[in-house]
């Protein structure tokens, strides 16, 4: 398992401090903020970019044709489960989780289960991107928080 990171909020002292007075405001954004910082960054930016096409998505047949399925030679079995369109994120007690509904996911994005080959081709941990994007998410969070106190007259 790799380290956890952080991501410090200028101005949280203050949202904690009234957290007892506001708490479902408070709630609210920070939820919001990680439904932005998933949606709008991780997922967007970093998670449904595909890698290159490798031969493995090339004639001759067999290949897979990506959002489609297997091609063979007289026909294609259509079971792509279109991995970029199968990301949700949803808010969870203390943060958002990221998830993407196709079978196969883990062994794409997961951080302990990627399969080494899926590495060498391209595809992006999840844990990865969120560290390269964490100026980006950051500012997001910052931007919430800068809004809740304001709205709250902190």
């Amino acid at each position: 398992m790799s380290d956890p990171f952080e991501i410090k909020i200028e101005g949280a002292d203050k949202i904690v401090a009234a957290l007892n007075k506001f708490p479902v405001e408070i709630k609210r954004n920070f939820e919001l903020a990680g439904q932005e910082a998933a949606t709008e960054i991780i997922m967007t930016e970093g998670l449904k970019v595909y890698p290159p096409k490798t031969a493995a998505n090339a004639p001759p047949t067999p290949y897979y044709i990506r959002g489609t399925g297997m091609q063979y030679k007289s026909r294609n079995n259509g079971k792509s489960e279109d991995y970029k369109n199968q990301f949700y994120a949803k808010s969870v007690t203390g943060g958002t989780l990221i998830g993407n509904r196709a079978s196969y996911a883990k062994y794409l994005a997961d951080e302990n289960k990627q399969a080494q080959a899926m590495a060498r081709i391209g595809w992006r941990k999840l844990i990865d991107v969120a560290r390269e994007k964490l100026g980006k998410i950051t500012a997001i969070f910052e931007k919430w928080a800068q809004y809740t106190i304001d709205k709250l007259g902190l």
